[in-house]
């Protein structure tokens, strides 16, 4: 377990700006994976979408991981956008609350690793009640010199019929696009009962945490028995778009027509820098 810890801490990134001060501030996570051997950077869509008018908000957007150094390196959103000639690819659904971009990184000087394929496991082959975890930046703790995610683990409470899934584990503001992970357990749940001994699902990658499960509970005035103030709680439940959302951008022609472009321009830079 402590390997598995160590590796998929890895693969998070904390995304954030810089202040005028050139201090770093979080305020939500992102994770890395590989397509065709190009690294891509995974997040929540409202945190690089306004969902109210459309619009990026991503033009002062860092992404932060740790370096082999032994310090905190970054790399900025809009600038990848501009030197690649690429943007974010959302679901064809825009309900979907995902985003995926490709992103720039240097595997000898970044202490970083990403999710491989083998990692990824489809909805139907999960089942409620199996113990899961995530990986998050959270408000209000400090990071010095190294990005460190909390890791915070629970159940899921309920697989819905759209593939999406609740986890009885509370998410707060900076934990959306967060990777949620099987625990490993040496029993599993099959089809017919429960099975005991080898954990072939521990560490596998089910999905990324979109928002929280709020719930509101309403004053109503005693003088005019009206509503008068709304307090809104999180149920400690957070939504999960299972891996079936990412295949599915993955295969979309957006994703697909953007990858095959910056292939080609890779390969033409690579063939320009070896005459």
């Amino acid at each position: 377990m402590k390997k598995l810890l160590e590796e998929v801490k890895k693969t998070v990134v904390f995304l954030g700006k810089i202040d005028n001060q050139k201090n770093s501030q979080f305020y939500a996570t992102g994770f890395l994976v590989s397509v065709q051997n190009i690294y891509h950077l995974l997040t929540a869509k409202h945190v690089v979408l306004n969902i109210k008018t459309g619009k990026l908000q991503d033009n002062e957007m860092f992404a932060f991981f740790n370096s082999k150094d032994g310090g905190i390196a970054y790399r900025s959103i809009k600038d990848i956008k501009r030197d690649f000639g690429i943007n974010w690819i959302f679901h064809q659904n825009p309900e979907v609350d995902i985003g995926i971009i490709p992103f720039g990184l240097d595997p000898q000087k970044d202490d970083v690793k990403i999710i491989p394929d083998e990692m990824f496991l489809l909805s139907d082959d999960i089942f409620e009640l199996y113990d899961v975890f995530f990986l998050s930046y959270q408000p209000g703790i400090k990071f010095q010199k190294r990005i460190a995610p909390i890791i915070r683990s629970g159940t899921i409470s309920i697989i819905n019929e759209d593939k999406t899934f609740y986890v009885d584990a509370p998410a707060f503001p900076g934990n959306s696009g967060s990777p949620v992970f099987l625990k490993p357990s040496p029993i599993r749940f099959v089809d017919n009962g429960i099975s005991i001994g080898g954990d072939k699902l521990g560490g596998k990658f089910v999905g990324i945490i979109g928002e929280y499960i709020p719930y509101q509970e309403v004053a109503i005035s005693t003088q005019t028995g009206r509503p008068r103030v709304i307090f809104e709680e999180n149920t400690g439940l957070s939504k999960v778009w299972s891996v079936i959302f990412i295949r599915e951008i993955l295969k979309s022609n957006a994703f697909i027509e953007q990858l095959n472009k910056l292939v080609k321009k890779m390969r033409a830079a690579t063939s320009l820098n070896s005459r």
